[in-house]
């Protein structure tokens, strides 16, 4: 019989999270990840997988919607939910077109395993693995812990990569990471109480000061107009990172003070609620589960046109170092809390009433961006936005030294062009605040600066019509 448990603050939001998704967009929740197989026997292979199911009960967790909250169900053993091919592998990319297609079958909320997997073999020798999971069961940490363990085992060295931590032979086993129920016990206990009780005092503090009431908001499940847009630099976060240095902040608090610049600026305030992607793995009890953990956590950051580059730089990356403290809180008491100050949705969407506007920036893997990488930049509509959700949101994606920026927005509200202004501050601003930190914000627009092609294409593409 499966063990039955609450759900950890990181496995609530993601439910809460998916369940607005419209139903024919569910596969949004999907993380892909390709292991590459060559050289390994399918004899090790198939023992890595099932030592890492045995070791991670996240892939062996279950969920159903319970009564007013969903649980979860934890089996003792599961079958290994991968699809095992063999054929003849001339395409060097073949890989790539798995991985698409795994990735855009979703997952059932409730009842399934939310992962699954191909195996491709070629005259039974192990080629590669394409693997995808919902966000409901893990986040991206897991996944690249996941594959440190795997080559861990596969390796016959017991000894993973730079992140992982160091597994025995299986004839030695040492007990596995705390598993997502075990984080939701802690959740429950009188230890956590200051940990929920800051957290509640922190969103009050968001409520009381306003959201950002300028952006409006969709019911769950309701779709609306969207229009997408995404600039591909390779030098962009090379930039990012030297300005992080020379400012003593983080290269993610480097792009989103100047998208909070930008946006403070198209919808005429001085003040913007962006929220931040949280990962919650500051504790080092915490370092290493495999499971959900990312909450977004709101902050109100202030937007002076008269302060210098460096400070507003610095401005934005303490308001975030501050709103991260509390990035770990029960969702549904949240919502109890916004409801007692008065801030209701009239549609019923929590999620996204009270997230309008979020930033998120992902290093995908560990290849660092060249900022003397003169490739051309890239700038693209997107044909077919996603049409949910909220509307403004931007997702900074570094893989293989490529950096991507995708910016979401409703054209009520930014149109275009002023999708096209915040996407351009983003360059100039970090180009800026390494040439000229003194100057004011408010004269980042009327700088008269240009942007090499490797920032920002001289050349603009036409939305969407």
């Amino acid at each position: 019989m499966p063990v039955e448990s609450p759900l950890s603050h990181g496995q609530l939001f993601s439910w809460r999270e998916i369940e607005r998704y419209p139903e024919d967009w569910l596969a949004e929740a999907n993380l892909p990840a390709t292991w590459d197989l060559r050289g390994l026997s399918m004899g090790r292979v198939r023992a890595a997988l099932e030592r890492l199911v045995e070791r991670h009960e996240a892939l062996r967790t279950t969920y159903e919607p319970g009564g007013t909250r969903p649980v979860q169900h934890v089996h003792e053993d599961v079958e290994l939910p991968i699809e095992w091919i063999d054929r003849i592998v001339t395409d060097p990319s073949e890989h790539e077109r798995t991985k698409a297609e795994l990735v855009a079958l979703p997952f059932a909320m409730a009842g399934d395993l939310n992962w699954r997997g191909r195996l491709v073999s070629s005259g039974g020798a192990p080629m590669y693995l394409s693997l995808t999971f919902s966000h409901l069961i893990v986040d991206l940490w897991s996944i690249h812990h996941l594959q440190d363990e795997f080559k861990a085992l596969t390796s016959g060295t017991g000894r993973p990569g730079t992140t992982a931590p160091a597994l025995p032979s299986p004839s030695s086993p040492s007990p596995p990471p705390p598993p997502p129920r075990e984080l939701a016990r802690r959740q429950r206990e009188a230890a956590w109480r200051p940990r929920q009780e800051g957290a509640e005092r922190h969103w009050r503090s968001v409520l009381a000061e306003g959201l950002t009431d300028a952006l409006p908001t969709l019911p769950a499940g309701v779709k609306g107009e969207r229009l997408e847009l995404t600039l591909h630099s390779r030098r962009l976060g090379g930039l990012a990172a030297e300005a992080a240095r020379t400012h003593g902040v983080t290269a993610p608090a480097v792009v989103m003070a100047f998208v909070a610049a930008g946006l403070a600026r198209h919808l005429g305030t001085d003040r913007v609620t962006m929220s931040l992607m949280s990962s919650n793995r500051f504790a080092p009890e915490d370092q290493h589960l495999i499971g959900t953990m990312n909450q977004l956590v709101p902050v109100v950051t202030e937007v002076d046109p008269r302060a210098t580059l460096a400070e507003h730089i610095r401005r934005l990356h303490w308001a975030g170092t501050r709103a991260y403290r509390h990035g770990s809180y029960d969702l549904d008491r949240i919502a109890e809390v916004a409801e007692a100050a008065g801030s209701v949705p009239e549609h019923g969407c929590w999620v996204n009433h009270l997230f309008r506007a979020w930033f998120n920036y992902i290093q995908v893997d560990r290849k660092p961006s060249d900022p003397a990488d003169q490739t051309p930049a890239e700038l693209a509509w997107t044909p077919l936005a996603q049409p949910y959700g909220q509307a403004f949101r931007v997702r900074v994606e570094v893989r293989g030294g490529r950096t991507g920026v995708l910016m979401l927005a409703d054209p009520e509200v930014l149109p275009a062009p002023a999708m096209v202004d915040i996407m351009r501050t983003i360059p100039l601003g970090m180009q800026l605040a390494l040439t000229d930190p003194g100057r004011a914000l408010k004269d980042l627009w009327g700088a008269g600066e240009e942007l090499p092609p490797a920032l920002f294409p001289s050349r603009l593409p036409e939305p969407p019509r």
